[in-house]
């Protein structure tokens, strides 16, 4: 049976991520372009360290800096992919992004004082350590490990079952605004969504990072691999394009939950997309709540299988730590259990679904091919509560975990 507090649950905090999508190719194994030459990239790098020098305005707050640059002039479009871009197309990017009204965001969603002036975007201020940091947490970042058998790597997510001819446009669930604790060093804890084709990914969520971002704040993320190789946070990805002038990403959320008192959720959705006629520019792009608010995009080019859709996607709880140290707790560290549990009190998804390729409209329905995933039932749990016939709820999951693991390294 349902709680009767669900009505709890509408959210005070909506945010939509929509993933657009524009394709020439239509090949089953399509190459990707990504890597960039040693010298294209320590290129990109020196000019995201010296952005401050460019900077119209700069915005400090709560600890962290975001410099607000001319359009035209952040480091994405130094990228190859850009090398042959029109003028007019970057005009028609650039109109799109500043036609976005700040006023269409809520009170609590992103910069301050409607972020950075027009004809500008907001990058995070990073210097040569902010750039060595991503490159080792990528290392301990991983795609999609075999949650049997990766040490250090902890799951509690909804899955859909392996199919290679499965072919998937989108897809979106609400996260709970929990703020995991006892997070630090190299370890990580998130409440995330995927969605893979082969070794490419695309995940975006809400995470704790301290590497990364040298605070234990939970922030908002998308993740990047390419080839299985490659991989990326961020505006750290040569390529991204940032469209928004008030979100920028690695925003901390504002609004965190309480357990057992006052709720907070956001949406993400990641949807595949035909955004222009010409079909000459291909990209994928992040759009922001019910008003599709432009948060920025990259060039799909930087993905092979992954440019043309996804046939894998999860949802859940992921958790990283050194083998020698006791893991982190997925959420408020209450675990779910059947007939004691309540998502006031434990980190939580509703609304989870799936838009499948070949409905143009790409609707989003219950994944029914969908089963839950544990790597250590025992700190951590998901419960698949089921679909809900109510249009605010839906599939639920709720996933959560004390941690307090140690892996023994031999």
């Amino acid at each position: 049976m349902y709680p009767s507090d669900m009505a709890s649950w509408v959210p005070d905090v909506v945010m939509v991520f929509f993933v657009c999508f524009l394709s020439l190719s239509h090949t089953d194994q399509a190459k990707t372009n990504w890597e960039l030459t040693r010298q294209e990239n320590s290129r990109f790098e020196q000019q995201l360290i010296n952005l401050k020098k460019s900077a119209i305005k700069s915005i400090h707050e709560d600890g962290d800096i975001y410099d607000c640059i001319d359009f035209y002039k952040q480091p994405g479009f130094n990228h190859p992919f850009w090398k042959n871009t029109t003028i007019q197309m970057k005009r028609k990017l650039f109109m799109d992004a500043m036609k976005t009204k700040t006023s269409a965001l809520s009170s609590n969603l992103g910069l301050k004082n409607g972020g950075c002036p027009y004809g500008t975007v907001p990058i995070m201020r990073v210097d040569e350590d902010d750039l060595a940091r991503p490159k080792i947490n990528s290392k301990i970042y991983n795609l999609r490990p075999n949650i049997d058998e990766e040490p250090g790597y902890h799951y509690a997510i909804l899955g859909t079952k392996p199919d290679p001819t499965r072919k998937i446009d989108g897809i979106q669930a609400f996260f709970s605004n929990f703020l995991p604790k006892g997070v630090s060093g190299s370890q990580y804890s998130s409440f995330r969504m995927t969605l893979s084709n082969g070794l490419d990914s695309l995940k975006a969520g809400f995470t704790v990072i301290p590497l990364l971002f040298k605070d234990d704040k939970i922030r908002l993320f998308t993740h990047l691999v390419m080839g299985g190789r490659t991989q990326c946070f961020n505006q750290q990805c040569p390529g991204y394009i940032q469209l928004s002038s008030q979100i920028p990403l690695g925003w901390p959320l504002q609004n965190i939950s309480i357990a057992g008192g006052e709720q907070y959720a956001t949406k993400l959705r990641l949807i595949k997309d035909y955004v222009s006629t010409s079909w000459t520019e291909l990209v994928w792009k992040l759009l922001l709540n019910e008003e599709s608010v432009a948060v920025g995009f990259w060039p799909t080019t930087i993905f092979g299988q992954l440019s043309e859709f996804g046939n894998e996607a999860d949802w859940g709880g992921e958790v990283y730590s050194p083998l020698d140290q006791s893991s982190p707790a997925m959420g408020t560290g209450i675990r779910p259990r059947w007939k004691k549990w309540d998502p006031n009190y434990s980190a939580h998804s509703r609304l989870v679904a799936i838009a499948y390729g070949g409905n143009s409209q790409s609707e989003f329905v219950n994944p029914n091919d969908a089963e839950v995933y544990e790597s250590d039932p025992k700190s951590y749990s998901i419960l698949d509560i089921g679909y809900v016939k109510n249009e605010n709820i839906g599939r639920v999951i709720i996933y959560d975990g004390r941690g307090g693991l140690i892996k023994p390294t031999a």
